[in-house]
């Protein structure tokens, strides 16, 4: 009854292992000290996933044709060996193709490494007779080996005479396996690439990357490469933009917030607070009494009352803090790792200069390709739910941020300085599960809201508590921002500037006495934080060409948002919303004027220009 799915199965992890060591041997110039052989046993969640993908047609003809007589039975056997055999010589072709296509480009075969198929004229005219000859020969050679494995593993006899009829009952049993291994098992979020990513060596983890599930994966990612948010000719579009964000002089000043010694290296902490928004701090116009522990550390540094996320997920607020790249519409860029990679980040440039590395999080990295994201962005050390005990996972998501800053605290005793970190924290996450009892008790979202954002504050105020006994402490610069925005606790649209604004806060023993408790009022967004950290430790922002200095007096005053319905603008004259399908402005407040309608066109416009055209 089983034989024939576990030896398909068989035949599929046979197939995509054969083609990793070939990968590997073939690319051997891309080792490092590191042995890639460990990408082997790493791809198997992916592949897993694709082989029960590949498995799914061939399976359900054959339990469809289990009931019939032995004459359909054969005529079946030989319709479901076609199918596979046209499958593995695509397969084979895909394969061989990604080897060759990673040699040149470094990367694995995706969607635009498909659209060259489109014309294969070119493409054969870029070739030599040799290798064309070669990949020829190659091609049927591969098709011939796979097709004798084949053979030998699953054979043409797929129905041996002992198959009653009955045993078509076992389709569900089957069909709940397959499902499973294509989600990759039961957890919060499905399989993706950072399942299997493993190895801060982008190398390693392209390897264990199954190139036929990266390829679908960017194909669905991926959508239309024509700009669709054009409101002006792209020349005065870019124009505005350079005027709203002038480069040189206005980056190139440091304020002398940041006390530091000539020469010394300050250890950087960044915590990313989930779902933190404005609206549970008082300082901010939100509910008392729910973050005393933000309010005071806002007391002993810098507090930041105007910041705004330009996304509404985690995964947008990632890149926008750490890789100064604001959000799309209809678009993560962290998804599309071709894309992601060409982005700069604070982790790559501190690593550059003797920075060690770290990573915590609770929950599962493969939620929105994170993890994969991380490994690109140099994160030597990646703490997330894998390594924490069972007894530790006291949330639906993961382990709680109290237990995630206990191990930050414990793992940064033993990293060398300099170091920088970054803390995401999960508690303030549905559905609100934290181990915690606050004066918010009622059953209500907003309650249950309340009470995880006091939860997640005590967890902070205990880390804060903790690491001023540590060594380390005294040397630590601090930044602490929401990665997004949030509707509660007021119930607030998400088209609303309410739902956007967020706690940024810069604090620490490096903080100047003159510049602490200090209330920054300048419009701005995330992906500002490296151009106005960055400049003061004496780095040049230039690379972040979407991340301005929020301290500089020649900056422009002014924050932008998304969503996939829509645009927001914020500035001195106004905040508003401007909806794609209805083309009309929904203004809060005093509304923009035409400068600044125009303006907000234009950044979107260049935006999404310059994300295509990573």
């Amino acid at each position: 009854m089983w034989r024939f799915p576990l030896r398909l199965l068989a035949f599929w992890l046979l197939f995509f292992a054969l083609f990793r060591i070939w990968f590997i041997l073939w690319l051997r110039a891309e080792w490092v000290a590191e042995s890639p052989w460990p990408a082997l046993w790493n791809a198997l969640p992916l592949d897993l996933s694709m082989a029960a993908y590949l498995m799914v047609l061939p399976l359900l003809a054959w339990f469809a044709c289990i009931p019939l007589g032995q004459g359909a039975r054969s005529a079946c056997a030989r319709l479901i060996t076609g199918f596979n055999v046209l499958v593995f010589s695509i397969s084979v072709f895909g394969f061989g193709a990604n080897i060759f296509i990673y040699q040149e480009w470094h990367t694995p075969l995706n969607n635009r490494a498909l659209e060259y198929f489109r014309t294969p004229g070119a493409m054969l005219d870029s070739m030599s007779f040799g290798f064309k000859l070669g990949s020829v020969a190659a091609y049927v050679f591969g098709v011939w080996l796979f097709w004798q494995l084949y053979r030998r593993l699953v054979g043409t006899g797929l129905f041996p005479p002992a198959l009653k009829k009955w045993n078509a009952a076992w389709l569900p049993a089957h069909t709940a396996l397959l499902f499973l291994a294509i989600r990759g098992g039961l957890g919060v979020m499905p399989v993706n690439e950072s399942a299997v990513y493993y190895s801060s060596h982008l190398f390693y983890n392209h390897a264990a990357t199954n190139t036929a599930w990266h390829v679908i994966h960017s194909l669905i990612e991926t959508r239309s490469t024509e700009n669709h948010y054009r409101f002006m000719a792209d020349d005065q579009a870019q124009g505005r933009v350079e005027a709203l964000l002038p480069r040189g002089n206005a980056h190139a000043a440091r304020h002398e917030w940041l006390q530091l010694p000539p020469g010394q290296k300050p250890n950087i902490i960044f915590i990313l607070m989930e779902s933190m928004t404005a609206q549970v701090m008082e300082e901010l116009g939100g509910e008392a009494g729910v973050t005393p522990n933000l309010s005071r550390l806002a007391g002993e540094g810098l507090l930041f009352t105007r910041c705004y996320s330009s996304g509404f997920r985690t995964d947008q607020g990632l890149v926008a803090v750490l890789g100064g790249f604001p959000a799309q519409p209809d678009q993560s860029v962290v998804l599309l790792q071709d894309k992601a990679a060409k982005l700069p980040s604070i982790p790559k440039m501190l690593k550059q200069s003797g920075y060690t590395n770290s990573f915590f999080y609770g929950g599962e990295l493969t939620f929105a390709n994170i993890g994969v994201w991380l490994r690109n962005q140099q994160f030597e050390h990646i703490i997330s739910e894998q390594d924490f005990a069972r007894a530790e996972i006291t949330q639906r998501w993961g382990a709680d941020d109290g237990r995630v800053f206990q191990r930050v605290i414990s793992t940064l005793n033993q990293t060398p300085q300099p170091f920088f970190s970054t803390v995401l924290t999960l508690s303030l996450h549905t559905p609100y599960d934290v181990p915690f009892q606050s004066q918010w008790k009622g059953s209500t979202e907003q309650e249950q809201f309340l009470n995880s954002a006091a939860f997640a504050d005590h967890a902070i105020g205990r880390f804060f508590e903790k690491a001023r006994t540590e060594p380390w402490f005294n040397n630590t610069l601090f930044v602490l921002v929401a990665d997004h925005g949030h509707i509660n606790p007021g119930r607030v649209r998400m088209d609303a500037p309410r739902s956007r604004q967020v706690p940024l806060i810069v604090t620490g023993p490096l903080i100047h006495p003159e510049w602490r408790g200090k209330r920054i009022e300048t419009l701005g967004n995330h992906h500002d934080i490296p151009a106005t950290i960055l400049e003061e430790l004496g780095y040049t922002a230039d690379a972040f060409t979407w991340s301005k200095d929020l301290l500089s007096s020649q900056v422009r005053d002014f924050a932008y948002y998304t969503n996939e319905n829509g645009l927001g603008w914020i500035s001195p004259q106004g905040a508003g919303f401007y909806q794609f399908e209805s083309k009309e402005w929904q203004n809060f407040g005093s509304s923009p004027d035409s400068t600044d309608q125009r303006n907000a066109f234009a950044f979107l416009q260049t935006l999404y220009n310059d994300f295509l055209g990573l």
